[in-house]
């Protein structure tokens, strides 16, 4: 990018007109951000202070293509944001930095038009994440649209271990980004006892349990570090953890995961552990949906009760299905109708027991939706994804997102 005219800044000194300008509080961040915006601009204008400055400077100066300001000293970050935005023409993209690490904060900047928002100590990668969305145009002049507003969140969550939860989130990922046609992530959550990666034969990534742990960090960079791609429209996240050390889950880290996740996906497909209570909570408080994953043993039978009740106690009302797995197989201990009846709740969908296509797809690190397109389990996955599409209204070409917007729209 070139520069451009001269001015006097408010200290009376000839200066060259940056289309980058930043005004940092600490040495820290004046390193990442200047190092940061040579690589984008020509010269950028990086100098120390705040929100103050950064008045003082719009007030005696032409309006730059970028602003950087720290707030970190603020109480009222949006507040002192909002009053920069007066400050100068549309066309000036604005990138706040502050210390306040709140998800509802930042999409409340995004919503107001601020560009982007990162949290200290920022890092090369976040703040050049942050310079190339700058360039990202609009795709009109509303208010943008944030990952909650478009993306379909579901969380698929086991009553038991080892009744086919993981299978049911990569056969529906599968199914939902290769045949409707939706970019999807497929996202492991349990750190240390995943099977996605194993069932998928892919390395496990690294990364998601720093996200998890220290979400400051997270920043389109880092999530496409931290991602497998399968295919053009699936990207997997999963690690294998150590089991030497306790892994400390940060509140706020799955708001954040997810909202910027959403950025460049139309459908998150989680895979809940059920032993990590945090994950667990606030995934189903983000999620548009819960599926329950069972089979019809008597502990099936409890601990999906006891699954459910929890899932209303953190997210009343919110769209919860079940579906029981291995159906027909030998140790069935009750009819679906005896389960259903005993659970009060419906039995939304129901997977045949097929063992050998389950050891065929496993032995081949594939989806069974891929290894065999006809067979009872696929066609199975295929009527639970044909009927949600249905409830949505998509079209049966899959190349709306609209339908699957207005059914996952979060509530």
């Amino acid at each position: 990018m070139s520069a451009a005219e001269k001015f006097l800044d408010p200290q009376g000194l000839e200066q060259v007109t940056a289309e980058c300008v930043a005004f940092v509080g600490d040495n820290q961040t004046h390193d990442v951000v200047e190092s940061v915006a040579r690589q984008f601009f020509d010269e950028p204008y990086v100098r120390d202070g705040g929100s103050q400055q950064a008045l003082d400077y719009l007030s005696e100066s032409p309006t730059p293509a970028v602003l950087i300001v720290d707030i970190g000293e603020s109480s009222a970050p949006l507040t002192v944001m909002l009053s920069l935005t007066t400050a100068f023409s549309e066309q000036t993209r604005l990138i706040g930095i502050g210390t306040i690490n709140d998800i509802n904060l930042y999409r409340e900047m995004v919503g107001a038009g601020i560009s982007d928002y990162l949290i200290k100590p920022v890092t090369e990668k976040a703040m050049a994440a942050a310079l190339c969305r700058t360039e990202e145009k609009p795709e009109n002049s509303a208010t943008p649209e944030t990952a909650d507003d478009k993306t379909n969140k579901i969380a698929v969550i086991g009553s038991r271990g080892g009744v086919g939860s993981s299978t049911v989130a990569v056969n529906l990922a599968w199914l939902i980004s290769q045949e409707r046609g939706h970019k999807t992530a497929l996202i492991d959550l349990d750190l240390e006892f995943g099977t996605v990666a194993l069932s998928l034969d892919l390395e496990p990534t690294r990364g998601l349990r720093e996200a998890l742990e220290s979400p400051n960090r997270i920043d389109s960079l880092f999530i496409e570090s931290a991602t497998a791609k399968l295919t053009d429209k699936l990207s997997i996240m999963a690690t294998e953890e150590t089991l030497a050390q306790q892994i400390d889950y940060n509140a706020d880290a799955v708001d954040i995961l997810f909202d910027t996740v959403g950025r460049s996906n139309t459908c998150i497909v989680a895979d809940v552990p059920r032993s990590a209570f945090t994950v667990r909570q606030r995934v189903i408080e983000e999620c548009s949906k819960v599926i329950v994953v069972t089979d019809l043993s008597l502990s099936g039978l409890r601990d999906t009760m006891r699954l459910m009740t929890g899932i209303e106690e953190t997210a009343p009302n919110k769209p919860t299905f079940v579906i029981v797995n291995r159906t027909g197989g030998k140790n069935q201990a009750m009819s679906v109708s005896d389960f259903q009846k005993a659970l009060g709740h419906k039995v939304n969908f129901t997977i045949p027991d097929d063992p050998k296509s389950f050891i065929l797809a496993a032995n081949n690190g594939k989806p069974v939706v891929q290894i065999n397109a006809n067979n009872n389990i696929a066609k199975a996955f295929r009527k639970i994804t044909e009927a949600l599409a249905d409830m949505a209204g998509e079209n049966t070409g899959g190349s709306s997102n609209g339908g699957w917007r207005r059914f996952f729209k979060r509530k």
